[in-house]
């Protein structure tokens, strides 16, 4: 069974829930204008940029 956890934006700090352990890494867009990745191994943000 996947484990769910979350990570902070990098851009405003809103929490992005409900991230599953299945990846080995996958992008997030927030509507505050930052895409970032996740790196699901380490479960923090492993880059980000603005759109």
């Amino acid at each position: 069974m996947a484990e769910h956890f979350s990570v902070a934006c990098p851009g405003c700090g809103e929490e992005k829930k409900h991230m599953t352990d299945h990846a080995g890494q996958i992008g997030v867009h927030c509507s505050c204008g930052v895409s970032f990745s996740v790196d699901i191994e380490a479960r923090d943000v492993n880059e980000w940029w603005e759109r």
